[in-house]
């Protein structure tokens, strides 16, 4: 189960009730123990009910009306270390290293490119919730670049994955083209624009705040398998592309490749185990599909050449990718 930070539920429930949301809406949320025992963490799913109850009941825009009044105090030591970087391009670094501080819901990718910077968020919008949630982030992303610098620097461009048909609202407020039905969920700035000192930069306890949120983020990571989960994530992500390296994966994480491998000696696992579970779960997976051909698969799960691939699923299973797919 996904979890989100409890302060942006909290807000999101106080700004669409005195708007006029039923209370009836999100009353089978009072019983939940995250919130009778005032939890750091929810189910992630309890804000996208309060998203959609929104979206029904309240005027068009609940996104951004949620995402202005988001600020860098609802996040925590993640908000202090926007507020005292360097410059506030690095508010989208520590936003990519440091999300599972607000949510283990999706994740960051960061581009350069053509003069521009660009965040990714990769969180696929299979529910109305997860679609006003992604605007919500972006809404909330450009009031921190405003918070931090004290100037009003507005986005070039904005995508979102989904459709919509209150675009002029977002338009309004981003000052921006903002396209909807698009292939990722983007923002992206000028470098140059976001590459300027934030109002209260300070070395020294910036430091000090990378490494409480790696505190933190190493924390999360012991409880409830989230380690585990990330681990797998990043991996299953990253075959298409070859098979990642411990060092990789453990610098993406903010661990050292031998903390890494003691958390999943800690499991009972190597990583070269972990990798060939993976690439074998996720080759059963494929040859279900009948759409994808052998070199697709091949490719998907990391191997350069079919053969290759052929051989490591017959030691895998006992049988030949071929016949796994008849007898599926």
């Amino acid at each position: 189960m996904h979890f989100v930070s409890a302060s942006i539920y909290h807000k999101a429930v106080y700004l669409a009730l005195k708007e006029g949301l039923s209370p009836q809406s999100i009353r089978h949320h009072k019983d939940a123990p995250e919130l009778q025992k005032s939890s750091k963490y929810i189910p992630i799913s309890f804000l996208y009910d309060v998203y959609e109850g929104a979206d029904q009941q309240l005027s068009p825009g609940f996104s951004v009306r949620q995402g202005k009044q988001l600020d860098s105090d609802d996040y925590g030591t993640l908000g202090l270390s926007w507020k005292t970087c360097w410059l506030a391009r690095e508010v989208f670094d520590r936003l990519e290293r440091f999300m599972i501080l607000v949510t283990d819901h999706g994740n960051i990718r960061l581009e350069e490119s053509g003069g521009l910077t660009t965040l990714e968020i990769v969180r696929n919008p299979n529910r109305r919730g997860v679609e006003m949630a992604n605007e919500v982030s972006f809404v909330m992303i450009a009031g921190i670049f405003r918070e931090v610098t004290g100037k009003d620097i507005s986005p070039s461009a904005i995508q979102f994955k989904h459709s919509s048909a209150s675009g002029q609202l977002f338009e309004d407020y981003f000052h921006c083209e903002v396209s909807f039905n698009q292939a990722k969920n983007t923002i992206s700035y000028k470098t140059a624009d976001i590459t300027i000192p934030t109002l209260k930069a300070d070395k020294s306890i910036h430091q000090f705040l990378l490494e409480r949120m790696n505190e933190e983020k190493e924390g999360i990571y012991q409880s409830a398998d989230h380690l585990l989960k990330e681990i797998i994530r990043l991996i299953t992500e990253a075959l298409p592309s070859g098979i990642p390296s411990i060092i990789q994966v453990a610098e993406y994480l903010g661990l050292s490749a031998r903390t890494l491998k003691r958390r999943l000696a800690d499991k009972g696992l190597t990583f070269r185990e972990l990798v060939q579970n993976i690439q074998q779960d996720e080759a059963r997976n494929l040859l279900r599909n009948p759409g994808l051909s052998m070199g697709e698969i091949a490719f998907q799960t990391g191997f350069s050449e079919q053969s290759a691939f052929n051989r490591a699923f017959k030691r895998w299973t006992g049988l030949s990718p071929a016949d796994y797919r008849k007898n599926s």
